[in-house]
C-alpha cells in the first residue's frame, strides 16, 4: 500500500517567507584557490571575496516582504529573480565562483562554480539570474 503526502502551498509560502522576507542578500565573487566548498562557513567565503577594485563590487539588495508568489509552471513558491551583473574596469578581475548569502546566516545559500575561470576586462560584463524558491 502506497501513501502520498502533499505539502500545502501555504506551508511552502510560510517556509520561504521566513527564510527570505525582508532579508538582505549579497551576491559576491571569489577566486577559489583553496578548498572552500558549499559547506564552508559564510565567514570563510567572505574572507576569500575579491577585493573591491577594477570594477568589482558585490551585488546587494533586500528581498521585499510579500514579494513571493506561487509559480504553477514550476510548482514552487518563488521570489523575484535576483539579477547580479558584474563589469570589469581598468585591469579587470578574474573569478571562478559566484556566492549567494542571505541575511547574517552563518552558511551561504549556495555557490556556482565557473570552469574555466572568468576574466572580465574593462567594459566586459557577465550577468547571473538567481531564483529563490521553496518546493517539496
Amino acid at each position: 500500500m502506497a501513501s502520498t503526502i502533499t505539502i500545502a502551498q501555504a506551508w511552502l509560502k510560510r517556509k520561504a517567507d521566513l527564510a527570505y522576507d525582508n532579508k538582505a542578500y549579497r551576491v559576491f565573487l571569489v577566486n577559489n584557490t583553496t578548498s572552500l566548498t558549499p559547506e564552508s562557513t559564510a565567514t570563510a567565503w567572505l574572507a576569500a571575496e575579491l577585493a573591491t577594485a577594477n570594477g568589482y563590487a558585490p551585488v546587494t539588495g533586500t528581498i521585499a516582504a510579500g514579494s513571493g508568489a506561487w509559480s504553477a509552471t514550476n510548482a514552487r513558491y518563488e521570489f523575484p529573480v535576483i539579477v547580479a551583473v558584474f563589469t570589469g574596469a581598468s585591469a579587470g578581475f578574474t573569478y571562478n565562483t559566484v556566492v549567494l548569502r542571505i541575511g547574517t546566516e552563518t552558511a551561504v545559500v549556495g555557490v556556482l562554480e565557473e570552469s574555466p575561470s572568468v576574466t572580465l576586462l574593462a567594459g566586459q560584463s557577465k550577468s547571473y539570474r538567481i531564483v529563490l524558491g521553496s518546493d517539496d
